[in-house]
């Protein structure tokens, strides 16, 4: 059937995004871990913060020691480097990053889940309701992470806020999911006691 096609179809490339999380969430680590180990080797690169809202969105950046605004010699041309990336930090963005990759995992092994019993025709149940609540709680949570960072130098510091309406749809059609397989499941309910 074309259904089970499709829905194995989806199953498949939700495994396929859960390993490949999983494999950029070592690599992250790795390279985390390696640049703790020996930080010359970045100590030069800069960091540029960009930011791309979406279509609907709003976002700033800020930075509290500009590159080229003085000619002053006690300021640092090249403030935002890697070696001058306060170690804190470092630490806290790096766990805000495994934080929402570990969320990212969740919502696809609930989205998996749910798909998984589909597949099995158990389609309205109260569990199907509660994953979708779970993921729309999810993508909340990241909505938060990401739309706050800050970065910590020793000379000054950069910071990005970025407000987006596209996680806002995504969490509202969860929920709306969520309300939607819940009354499936009452009226699955109700038809069973009439017969």
């Amino acid at each position: 059937m074309t259904k089970n096609t499709l829905l194995n179809t989806a199953i498949w490339v939700t495994r396929l995004l859960k390993i490949t999380l999983i494999i950029a969430t070592i690599g992250i680590t790795s390279l985390f871990i390696y640049a703790q180990i020996d930080k010359d080797t970045f100590a030069d690169q800069e960091i540029v913060l960009k930011v791309n809202p979406g279509i609907i969105g709003f976002s700033t950046i800020g930075s509290s020691v500009w590159k080229y605004d003085t000619k002053d010699t006690n300021y640092d041309l090249i403030p935002y480097t890697f070696g001058k990336l306060k170690t804190v930090s470092l630490y806290i963005n790096y766990f805000k990053v495994i934080f929402i990759a570990l969320l990212i995992f969740l919502i696809l092994r609930a989205f998996e889940t749910i798909m998984l019993s589909v597949k099995t025709l158990h389609t309205f149940s109260s569990r199907n309701a509660k994953l979708f609540r779970k993921i729309g709680v999810y993508i909340i949570v990241i909505t938060i992470l990401i739309s706050y960072t800050v970065f910590r130098f020793e000379s000054g510091d950069q910071t990005v806020l970025q407000i987006s309406l596209t996680p806002i749809v995504y969490t509202l059609l969860a929920f709306i999911m969520a309300e939607i397989f819940k009354e499936g499941e009452n009226l699955r309910a109700e038809n069973d006691l009439t017969i």
